[in-house]
């Protein structure tokens, strides 16, 4: 039996609906915004995705529940878990099964690293530490600050395997790596100590007076050290990157065994501080 025309109508009248739904209105460049009013169709749910992941960038480090994605991106719950789900499956989200909080997964870190990669300041900086490690044989990682703290962004393996649960996305501590001492030195306290606090919270206590007394070493000697604080086994130096603002950029780890006693010579750290000064005066610092 064929469909009545009224229900076929109707059909085709929501098939429209639907299309209108999930086109954005067309914007083009600001240059050509003089020139036509004319919108640029885009597609609507990708930016309402957007909202979404924007939702969850903000939220805590331990996730944020469907309810609070919502509000923040301004849909009803439904919605919001449609969004979610696509997100999952694709690894752009992940929900962790215990308490049903949402995060940004694997992939979503991956595309950010990917985007900082390209900046330039980034691209010099590990270009840098690239080179110093072909030299010294051994891995290092670059890492920049980001929304839960410092934040390895490019893993480079030199010639020295290391077994390590560390890789591209992971947040270095604050007040146990050598990382963390140098955002602790270069950076306001306004920033770090939201970080701090939530390390303390977490387990992780490393007294006022004793982190100061790294804070005053490293900024003599212009690089932090430390032996098997994050992962046993693994010690790591690590050096500054300054923008012509004299602030931090990012910091380039140079990673050895701890059983490899006298891996950090005068010479090598020498080196290691002069690839750090290159990057720094490359990107404009004055220093």
């Amino acid at each position: 039996m064929g469909i009545p025309m009224n229900a076929r109508k109707a059909n085709q009248l929501a098939g429209k609906g639907d299309e209108i739904e999930h086109q954005a209105t067309e914007r083009l460049p600001a240059e050509d915004w003089s020139a036509t009013d004319s919108p640029r169709k885009a597609i609507q749910s990708v930016e309402i995705g957007v909202r979404v992941l924007r939702a969850l960038m903000d939220c805590p480090r331990d996730g944020a529940h469907l309810r609070e994605v919502a509000e923040k991106s301004g849909l009803s719950r439904s919605q919001a878990h449609r969004y979610l789900l696509a997100f999952v499956n694709t690894g752009v989200v992940e929900q962790n099964v215990q308490n049903g909080r949402y995060a940004l997964g694997a992939f979503s870190v991956r595309i950010g690293m990917a985007a900082l990669a390209r900046v330039e300041p980034v691209r010099i900086a590990g270009d840098n530490l690239a080179s110093v490690l072909e030299d010294l044989q051994t891995t290092g990682l670059l890492a920049v600050w980001g929304n839960y703290g410092p934040s390895v962004i490019r893993w480079i393996d030199g010639g020295l395997p290391l077994f390590t649960s560390l890789h591209v996305g992971s947040v270095l501590p604050l007040q146990a790596s050598s990382t963390g001492i140098l955002y602790l030195t270069h950076c306001s306290r306004t920033l770090t100590q939201p970080v701090i606090e939530q390390e303390r919270a977490s387990g992780l206590v490393v007294s006022d007076d004793e982190l100061e007394r790294q804070i005053v070493q490293a900024r003599e000697l212009g690089y932090a050290t430390t032996q098997g604080t994050v992962v046993p086994g693994l010690s790591a130096l690590s050096v500054p990157v300054l923008d012509s603002g004299n602030r931090l950029v990012a910091t380039m780890s140079v990673l050895s065994r701890v059983q490899d006693k006298h891996f950090y010579s005068k010479p090598k750290i020498e080196k290691i501080r002069s690839a750090a000064l290159a990057a720094s005066r490359a990107i404009g610092w004055q220093g």
